[in-house]
């Protein structure tokens, strides 16, 4: 059904009902257009739109040869929890199949590189089937990592009507970091004329271009921070060259002020100088994550600082009463703001060892933080959502093992009621399907390429299973078109197909399970080295595979135990680490379980297959591998 328009929903049920109606008008299809695409992201509806907040870069050893924010070490003794360190070693797989990341909550999907194409399609197609209209990628400069983040997400939502803007952390500009990159850009002055250049590439590059993250026609951003002051700003803006039908960018400036406790009751802040000075210059106050302000207790052991449900709506009213409903013509963009819920303990204030939580709740968090600003939804353009995919500070939005798609059903039903479009959860679960599918179609081609596309058993070509898997992604490819515009039920159907048609096909080739312990061990370096026995590298080199390489180590002290392997990857001296550790000072001994990608060893004859670095003690190595090769003749029959 088609959700009535605010305001007659108000006139005729009121409020109160009309969040009943919210959390229960989830159905039918729908059908805006976007006019530089065709696809689904400009709704029928009001014009409104949701965006949700993109942390990043995580890698895999798979993808990248690297970790990123999955992985997280840091001291954390100035806590007063008395937790004293984070080791977070995300190359080590648990008796569960989780990869140890730096979150509290573990990816519906696993844990995947940002930059994998198939992963980049799933988020968007589940944001978009969520209601949420584009991503704005955290992002400081260029050539910064989160730039390559950018691109590799703009390349995606141009194909499937989605929108990509940014969230300016301009204090990563102004930090050192640029300077380790130029080193002749050292003094802040330098860095705002870099600055002026980033700003001009955001202009040309991320508001100039198909998949701009447009509210009213006008290009919009958030305004992180911390760092360009606001004359440094000014200057800025007054450098670059803007296309003669570009409305000004609106620049949502994080006000995210601390607050007081009195007599139990949190007290925000209502008024800041410095956020006065950003008004000035035209940029429109919006929220972040609510303060913490209530300090450790019996209930909540585990945080140095916490809030409750009461803080956040208090939080929220400042922003409501002086920006919201305020008709001051320089807020050009209004937003309101939600997230989740927030606990850090997978970085304790990225390594400044302080822990934050905020309850989820089972989900009302997210529900009342939605709640509070649609009673003030004729007042809004836009609703932010921090965050999509930020783990290690725990707010992510993206389904989970812990939550499922809780919090993507519920954005759905509030941006369907907020942006006045039709609310269809049928196709929620349609993108992990897709992945899933994605990821069993490439399996399949890397068996084939392993075992050689010329082998020929009673007359089937290897190159024959290629080319009907090569089909499949093609199905495939079509299925995400068809969700990227709403059409779940053809998107079903073609999924179907294809399952069907991977199903056969993976009946070609058959798992060889092979476990070897008792490893020949030489001393190499400074570590040691595996060998393997040449009649399992004589498999390897034939045919794909999983494998994992496991050991028990003596977790003493804070030392980095490396694995490594020959690699014909580029650049070799990331790809060819198979996975590293860092221990942790419990004095004990622990297991540890690394996945061996075929991507990124070689087997060569008469050589080592792994190499560990000296100064952990390590013991009991062995490896298993799961060897898919074709299956006997008389199968095929």
């Amino acid at each position: 059904m088609t959700i009535p328009t605010f305001p007659v929903l108000m006139k005729n049920i009121g409020a109160a009902a009309l969040l009943t109606v919210i959390l229960l008008s989830c159905s039918g299809e729908r059908s805006g257009k976007n006019p530089w695409t065709g696809l689904g992201s400009v709704p029928e509806g009001n014009g409104k739109k949701v965006y949700a907040d993109y942390h990043g870069v995580r890698y895999t050893r798979q993808h990248d040869g690297k970790l990123g924010r999955w992985e997280m070490y840091a001291d954390t003794r100035q806590s007063a929890t008395g937790r004293k360190t984070l080791c977070y070693n995300a190359d080590l797989i648990d008796s569960a199949g989780r990869h140890l990341i730096a979150a509290q909550a573990y990816p519906q999907v696993g844990m995947q590189s940002n930059l994998d194409e198939d992963y980049i399609e799933y988020q968007i197609l589940s944001a978009k089937t969520a209601g949420i209209d584009g991503f704005f990628i955290e992002w400081g400069y260029f050539p910064h990592e989160n730039d390559v983040l950018l691109k590799a997400m703009q390349k995606a939502a141009g194909k499937y009507g989605f929108e990509i803007g940014v969230n300016w952390c301009d204090g990563w500009l102004y930090y050192d970091w640029i300077t380790k990159i130029y080193p002749e850009i050292d003094t802040r002055e330098e860095k705002t004329d870099y600055m002026a250049g980033c700003w001009q590439y955001l202009v040309d590059s991320v508001f100039n271009v198909p998949t701009a993250p447009l509210v009213d026609g006008r290009p919009v951003f958030y305004h992180f921070g911390p760092g360009a002051a606001t004359e440094e700003f000014s200057k800025v803006l007054s450098q670059a060259v803007y296309p003669e039908h570009m409305k000004m960018p609106a620049g949502l400036r994080r006000w995210a002020d601390w607050g007081h406790l009195e007599n139990g009751k949190y007290v925000p802040v209502t008024y800041s100088a410095d956020i006065e000075a950003w008004k000035a210059l035209g940029e429109i106050p919006t929220a972040w994550l609510p303060a913490r302000v209530r300090t450790m207790d019996a209930e909540h052991p585990y945080w140095d600082n916490y809030a409750t449900a009461d803080d956040l709506t208090e939080f929220m009213k400042p922003f409501r009463d002086s920006i919201w409903l305020d008709s001051d013509p320089r807020f050009t963009v209004k937003s309101g703001f939600a997230m989740p819920g927030m606990d850090n303990r997978g970085c304790a204030g990225w390594g400044r060892g302080h822990f934050f939580y905020i309850p989820r709740n089972g989900g009302a968090t997210y529900e009342d933080m939605w709640r509070f600003c649609m009673e003030s939804r004729d007042s809004l353009d836009m609703m932010f959502v921090a965050s999509w995919s930020d783990y290690t500070e725990g707010h992510e939005i993206e389904p989970t093992v812990e939550n499922g798609d809780r919090e993507l059903r519920t954005t759905l039903r509030y941006a369907s009621a907020f942006k006045e479009t039709d609310c269809d959860s049928s196709g929620l679960g349609l993108p992990l399907r897709l992945f899933e599918l994605r990821k069993s179609e490439k399996f399949l081609e890397k068996c084939v390429a392993a075992v050689g596309e010329n082998a020929d058993i009673h007359g089937k070509k290897l190159s024959g299973i290629r080319t009907m898997a090569l089909r499949v992604a093609a199905i495939l490819d079509e299925a995400a078109v068809r969700i990227a515009s709403g059409r779940y039920g053809r998107a079903e159907k073609l999924l179907g197909r294809a399952e069907k048609k991977l199903s056969s096909l993976h009946g070609f080739f058959v798992p060889e399970t092979v476990k070897t312990d008792g490893l020949e061990i030489s001393a190499s370096g400074s570590g040691f080295s595996v060998t393997l026995p040449e009649a399992l590298l004589k498999k390897l080199r034939s045919c794909h595979y999983k494998g994992y390489v496991e050991f028990d180590y003596l977790d003493e002290g804070r030392e980095y135990l490396f694995v490594r392997s020959s690699t014909e990857r580029e650049p070799a001296d990331r790809f060819n680490v198979v996975g590293k550790l860092r221990t942790d000072g419990s004095g004990e001994w622990k297991h540890a379980k690394m996945e061996l990608y075929p991507e990124n060893i070689l087997y060569r004859d008469g050589a080592p297959a792994f190499y560990f670095s000296d100064g952990v003690r390590v013991r009991d190595i062995a490896v298993e591998y799961e060897i898919y090769n074709m299956s006997p003749a008389d199968s095929w029959n």
